[in-house]
């Protein structure tokens, strides 16, 4: 047995930690040595390390716990507009075809329009869903996210967020929350973030989930179309737009 072998099988005391931040004790089998010895000459990875794995990328994902039980199955369509039906839809759709979908020009999922819909709500059920079958993502919700970037750009200047960015560019599925959110017309550093994000993502065919308040008719008026046109473009085949205010459970007291 090798030397690296040797190593995994000193036992050593351990906790782990699941996504949801509940601490469990090391795995039984393994004995979180991470590998199962076989016999003198083979080993096999143990089950548990996928499971690491996946923890990894519920914590790289910068989704909170609260957003991490938005799931498909507590999405609630009973007495919803059909808009709202078609929209899950849309998202159990997205997500179950991933692989097949990531590989074409139109990849984005794009949800705009009414506020209190639920256009969050299936963005974080789809990106849990992916999660758990191991495919990186990053959340990135639009006014804290760019509060975030603009103290990084005061304290370090444009080194701070290059980082950031390059993550946001090539992490493998990025959802972008509240794009644009509020009235007013988005100012030169809204704009150049996400023209720099949104137009790599665009241009490298990098799957994106967009949820807005803005209509596509909004979008298109703002930069001259840049980053509208590109957002319509690629989210066509997943893109719904909700108009009835019908469709905003908040103000129907629910």
């Amino acid at each position: 047995m090798d030397k690296a072998a040797n190593l995994l099988m000193r036992e050593r005391p351990s906790t782990l930690t699941n996504s949801f931040g509940k601490d469990h004790e090391y795995c039984p089998d393994c004995k979180d040595r991470g590998i199962i010895i076989i016999d003198n000459n083979t080993a096999r990875i143990c089950h548990c390390q996928e499971q690491k794995r996946l923890e990894r990328l519920f914590k790289s994902s910068q989704i909170t716990p609260a957003f991490r039980a938005k799931t498909f199955e507590n999405f609630v369509t009973d007495n919803r507009p059909p808009i709202i039906k078609a929209m899950f839809e849309c998202a159990r759709d997205y997500a179950q075809r991933f692989t097949e979908i990531q590989k074409q020009e139109n990849n984005w999922l794009v949800f705009l329009g009414e506020p209190g819909a639920g256009k969050t709500h299936l963005s974080m059920a789809v990106a849990n869903w992916l999660l758990a079958r191991g495919i990186p993502t990053l959340y990135f919700q639009h006014v804290e996210g760019l509060g975030e970037l603009k103290d990084l750009l005061r304290k370090q200047g444009e080194e701070g967020i290059a980082a950031k960015l390059e993550q946001m560019k090539k992490v493998e599925l990025l959802i972008w929350d509240d794009l644009f959110w509020g009235k007013e017309q988005p100012r030169e550093f809204e704009l150049e973030i996400t023209f720099e994000v949104l137009n790599y993502r665009y241009l490298n065919l990098k799957p994106t989930i967009i949820s807005s308040n803005r209509t596509p008719q909004q979008l298109l008026k703002i930069d001259n179309g840049t980053i509208g046109s590109r957002i319509v473009e690629r989210g066509k085949g997943h893109m719904v737009v909700v108009q009835d205010h019908e469709a905003n459970y908040r103000l129907m007291g629910e």
